[in-house]
């Protein structure tokens, strides 16, 4: 009541001196309530309405726990009692549940001391207890909303269906399965419907989520067969859900059947069903969905972008994720930064980081901010690619921009740094990292001692390995695994066998790729014995070898001429259905033929192709080897055709073999042809092949220099080797010079300058000093590649007036086995070079005269 307001004894206003009475009335009052709390309580506090109510009983309520006299302070309430709806509506004005249950069991005790039978509370009120039974829910109190139900239902008050319905979206987001279907079976049986839809739908997506798919079908069954009790969502939920489980075609059906065929209502699902069907690698049917939402009109959005370049990004098809984004940017839709994180992945991936760098710089010009993501993929990309330096300054761009980066930014540095030999500066951002609030986990370690151990710094792997124990992190089975691969390239066996019985006394179990390391690097250092002892005991703890363990151990027993004890693991492996592949059979048959058994090396190849297990490269090598070590270079030559028939590239050590042995049979000319079909593949030589050719050429030159190896015919239809060769014999010249220098042109001539000029280092260590002919056969190498400018940063340019001479008189036979505008570059670098050197002279001539 306030002095201002306007009394009426009827439908017509008080004259003066009655409204002067009454506000002289209404001031005495107010200045009773002003001086007496207890009355301005009892006054006031009934009259507001239910908002005004419950914060003044607010007020009071919340200072029951440190005022001893709170309680008289509700009892002198007026006479009447709040209404249930009053109750509701100050119920829902409150935000702490447990002032909510303060005021009702407040009203519930005010309301039983006005009835004659003041020691029994009356019952709840069905409206005012719902209302608190929701807030309880939303507060996550779902204890005291089983006691508040069990209290409603002794009492037989039901709550309202929307609280019910309340309740069951309540239940089911906190993961509450059994109480959120007790709940929708309450509403079912007490109001003979479901909940709304907005309540059940989060039931059912609990049960979709959980992969109940028949619960979830019977509730989306019975949404659907109530009038307005499925929406879109609830069909979504159930195409969603089919879709993460790659049943792409099931949620079609079940779209067709609420929405007729053929028909998808809008781009919500399109976008499900173009996830589904990439989710499952089936690209081309999420494009095909693409293509058929803009044929009906229905554009595509944001997240349909998103979803196809996030897929196809995982793919690494780079062609299709810029095609999509320039076609987004035609559509006037602006990427998101989930968008570009895409790209920048799915560059990284393919190893283009520089491209994704160029993508960066889109993000800075537009108005999306990078975030952690983006950082940290990017510098995981440079890191994998070798450009260390580059991600540190991308971190330094992070850090100046506010981006927290993340541990995963700093463990791609670490372990990049760690790979480049820098273990200074890994150890820099490891204790940065530490400074800005993170702890070095088991993944920064492994990063760490991974790196360590590819730069061949085992020991100070070790040491980072005790430094970790040392902060109560136990390593993995990933580290011991790499530590102990560390151990057997370094030859450190006794140390990798320590690690093994650490890794037992700390109950991680080896898995099946350490077991597989130690049998290998006991097998690389000839220790069969050790090797067989892991595999017995890998055996004795129930790991099962992959065919990766079993090839190591059949190459040991093979390598030691074990090839019974080799059939037998290989039998081993089929009786444990672990199929041999073409690496156990060419072990095998390597294993034959050092032993000369070329007949058990055919069965094996013949078991090998009934069981539709392709040769190799290094099984036809191995068979190519064996028939020559007999000899028998002619089958040997038949089984390399077969080898190109099937398809297959030989590699160095097959054209090794062959050219070795075609020499040693005197097969001069034979072997020559090989060496040219070897560059013409551009199959680099190696030391082995260079030292078969060296020592085949002297050892046939009599040969060679008697008979005419080749005749006169079209260029690169012929080696120039021998012709070389022979012409350089003929010309007095060293034989081993002479065939080093065939060789160097040979590699010239088919653009493989590189592997020529890694020759000239190994003549040194032989014995052999480049001369003016392997000058002008580099030179030609230079022309070949286009940098007929660049050879005096690499060549020698000193030379005599007859040396000059001797080399141009060899460039006539160069220059028939090379292009003509190659021997016109070769020509006009000759001749600049004399024309420098004659100035030169002069110059120095008039120099003495002076």
């Amino acid at each position: 009541m306030g002095s201002t307001h306007q009394f009426h004894t009827d439908s017509s206003p008080l004259d003066y001196d009655d409204a002067s009475t009454y506000r002289s009335l209404v001031g005495g009052m107010q200045y009773l309530t002003f001086t007496r709390p207890d009355l301005s309580f009892a006054v006031n506090y009934p009259q507001p309405g239910p908002p005004a109510l419950a914060e003044s009983l607010a007020r009071v309520l919340a200072t029951r726990s440190t005022n001893p006299v709170w309680a008289p302070l509700p009892r002198r309430a007026p006479p009447s009692p709040l209404s249930d709806g009053g109750l509701a509506d100050a119920v829902v004005s409150l935000r702490d549940p447990d002032l909510a249950l303060a005021l009702l069991s407040w009203s519930r005790s005010h309301s039983g001391s006005r009835h004659h039978d003041a020691d029994k509370l009356p019952p709840p009120t069905p409206i005012a207890h719902s209302a608190l039974l929701r807030l309880l829910a939303r507060s996550g109190r779902f204890d005291a909303v089983d006691s508040t139900l069990q209290d409603m239902s002794l009492s037989g008050v039901a709550p309202t269906s929307a609280c019910l319905g309340e309740l069951v979206a309540a239940y089911a987001d906190a993961g509450i399965e059994r109480k959120a279907t007790e709940m929708c079976e309450r509403v079912r049986a007490q109001y003979g419907m479901l909940p709304a839809a907005i309540h059940s739908n989060c039931l059912l997506r609990l049960l979709v989520e959980r992969r109940q798919w028949d619960d979830a079908h019977k509730l989306y069954d019975k949404m659907l067969a109530k009038e307005g009790g499925a929406d879109d969502y609830s069909t979504c939920v159930m195409v969603r859900g089919l879709c993460l489980e790659g049943r792409v075609e099931k949620g079609v059906k079940l779209i067709e059947a609420r929405w007729g065929a053929g028909c998808v209502p809008n781009a919500v699902f399109y976008n499900v069903l173009i996830d589904g069907y990439c989710r499952r690698g089936d690209m081309g049917r999420g494009l095909l969905l693409l293509g058929e939402m803009e044929m009906k009109g229905i554009l595509p959005t944001v997240v349909t972008y998103g979803t196809l370049m996030s897929w196809l990004g995982r793919k690494g098809d780079l062609e299709k994720v810029t095609y999509l984004l320039s076609e987004m940017r035609e559509r006037r839709l602006s990427p998101n930064i989930e968008i570009y994180n895409s790209v920048i992945d799915a560059l990284c991936k393919c190893r283009s980081a520089p491209q994704a760098m160029v993508v960066l710089k889109q993000i800075f010009a537009s108005d999306c901010d990078p975030d952690a993501i983006t950082f940290s993929t990017l510098i995981s990309g440079l890191c994998r690619e070798g450009r260390v330096q580059e991600a540190e300054r991308l971190l330094r761009e992070a850090i100046r921009r506010e981006v927290n980066p993340n541990l995963f930014c700093y463990t791609s540095l670490i372990h990049g740094f760690c790979i480049r030999g820098q273990v200074m500066d890994a150890s820099n951002l490891l204790m940065e990292m530490m400074e800005r609030g993170y702890t070095p986990d088991v993944v920064t370690f492994g990063a760490l001692i991974h790196g360590l151990v590819v730069a061949g710094q085992v020991s100070e792997a070790l040491l980072v390995r005790e430094k970790m124990t040392a902060r109560q992190l136990l390593p993995d089975a990933n580290i011991y695994n790499v530590l102990i691969s560390g151990l057997c390239k370094k030859h450190m066996l006794p140390a990798a066998r320590n690690l093994l019985a650490e890794m037992l006394e700390q109950n991680v179990h080896p898995d099946k790729f350490v077991y597989t390391t130690l049998i290998d690097g006991f097998i690389r250092n000839e220790s069969l014995d050790e090797a067989r002892k892991v595999f017995e005991f890998m055996e004795q703890k129930g790991v099962r070898l992959d065919v990766v363990g079993y090839n190591a151990m059949i190459k040991g027993y093979c390598q030691f001429g074990m090839l019974d004890e080799a059939i037998v693991c290989m039998n081993n492996m089929r009786k444990v259905r672990c199929i041999p592949d073409e690496f156990t059979y060419s072990t095998l048959i390597t294993g034959y033929v050092k032993q000369g058994n070329m007949g058990g090396a055919l069965r094996l190849l013949c078991e090998m192709t009934k069981r539709r297990c392709q040769p190799n490269v290094v099984t036809y090598s191995s068979l190519i080897n064996g028939y020559c070590k007999l000899g028998d270079t002619d089958t040997a030559e038949d089984i390399f055709a077969s080898m190109q028939l099937e398809g297959l590239f030989p590699n160095v050590i097959t054209y090794t073999i062959l050219i070795g042995s075609l020499f040693k049979k005197d097969k001069a000319m034979k072997a020559a042809a090989y060496f040219e079909h070897m560059l013409i593949n551009h199959c680099a030589p190696s030391d082995i092949t260079l030292h078969c050719l060296v020592t085949g050429l002297t050892n046939c030159m009599a040969c060679i220099v008697s008979s005419n190896c080749s005749g006169t015919v079209k260029m690169h239809d012929k080696g120039a080797l021998l012709d070389i060769f022979r012409g350089l014999v003929n010309g007095n010249w060293d034989p081993g010079n002479a065939a080093y220098n065939a060789i160097i042109f040979s590699l010239c001539r088919h653009n493989m300058l590189g592997n020529a000029l890694d020759i000239i280092n190994k003549m040194a260590n032989k014995g052999y000093s480049p001369d003016s002919v392997t000058f002008i056969a580099l030179l030609y190498g230079f022309c070949s590649v286009g940098k007929s400018r660049d050879w005096r940063s690499i060549l020698p340019n000193e030379f005599r007036q007859d040396q000059l001479e001797i080399a141009s008189r060899y460039k006539i036979l160069f220059d028939q086995y090379v292009a003509k505008s190659v021997g016109c570059e070769v020509s006009s670098a000759l001749r600049l070079y004399l024309e420098e050197r004659r100035s030169l002279k002069q110059m120095e001539h008039k120099f003495t005269c002076s």
